[in-house]
């Protein structure tokens, strides 16, 4: 059943009982027409969007925060709705245990300051867990003992955990870029540094952040306007991948690039 305006008014018009003129202009008329175009706004606004407001993946403001409330998972000051959102989903979709992996990645990404995490059960041994964070904004003292608090206070009895903030690792970046004359040296150069940016923020504090991989990066200069090849391409001076020891994140560092030849 439809529930615009013109699908309501005419129903409304057809409940009238006969006799009574419901024309435009017409004392019934007018009044049949101010309750469709009332009933269709609280319809379009209210009713038919109750279901996307009741779940995380499609609520917004107020009602995202409730919906991820029944998670266990409460907005940070300040943290966009997309980025609430990603942390109820990932709860959701680790199925999180008492003090599984999952666990202690959730719980400290709830401490406020803190942008990602990653947790390595038997670190140590049977029993230890060790936890690496990356700050929102500069590390401190402070926020460790938050977060070491915090974990304190839920993880399971007899647990083991170290806390320590993640380690950054710049990733330097050179190659000789053959131009097809459609960009500019410098304007591959900024594609590439947005490029570059973006894959090592997916990636970090994850498994396939322990590797950067040239060819990854390769792919990404060929991704960028105005390059027809790219040779002699290095990271941290190397020509070969990036390995990241536990614990470690890359973030973008410099990108030299060089007019390549065709010889």
């Amino acid at each position: 059943m439809n529930n615009d305006y013109e699908s309501i008014l005419k129903r409304l018009r057809d409940g009238v009982g006969g006799g009574v003129s419901t024309i435009e202009g017409t004392f019934a008329g007018d009044i049949l027409q101010a309750a469709a175009a009332e009933l269709a706004r609280v319809w379009s606004q209210e009713i038919d969007t109750v279901t996307q407001r009741g779940f995380v993946a499609t609520a917004e403001g107020e009602w995202l925060d409730a919906a991820c409330a029944d998670l266990g998972v409460t907005r940070k000051s300040g943290e966009s709705d997309s980025r609430l959102r990603a942390r109820a989903l990932a709860a959701l979709r680790q199925s999180a245990a008492s003090g599984n992996e999952a666990d202690y990645v959730a719980w400290t990404m709830s401490v406020e300051g803190v942008s990602a995490a990653v947790a390595v059960p038997l670190a140590r041994g049977n029993g230890t867990v060790d936890v690496y964070y990356i700050p929102e904004g500069e590390g401190s003292a402070a926020l460790r003992e938050q977060v070491e608090e915090y974990l304190a206070g839920v993880r399971p009895v007899g647990a083991d955990v170290s806390v320590r903030e993640a380690a950054a690792v710049t990733v330097n970046v050179s190659a000789a870029v053959l131009r097809d004359g459609s960009a500019s040296l410098e304007q591959i150069r900024g594609q590439l540094e947005e490029k570059l940016a973006d894959y090592l923020a997916q990636i970090r504090l994850t498994d396939r952040g322990r590797l950067i991989s040239r060819s990854r990066l390769i792919g990404l200069m060929m991704q960028c306007d105005g390059v027809a090849d790219v040779t002699a391409v290095t990271v941290n001076g190397q020509e070969d991948n990036l390995s990241l020891p536990a614990g470690s994140y890359a973030v973008p560092g410099s990108v030299a690039l060089t007019e390549g030849t065709n010889g």
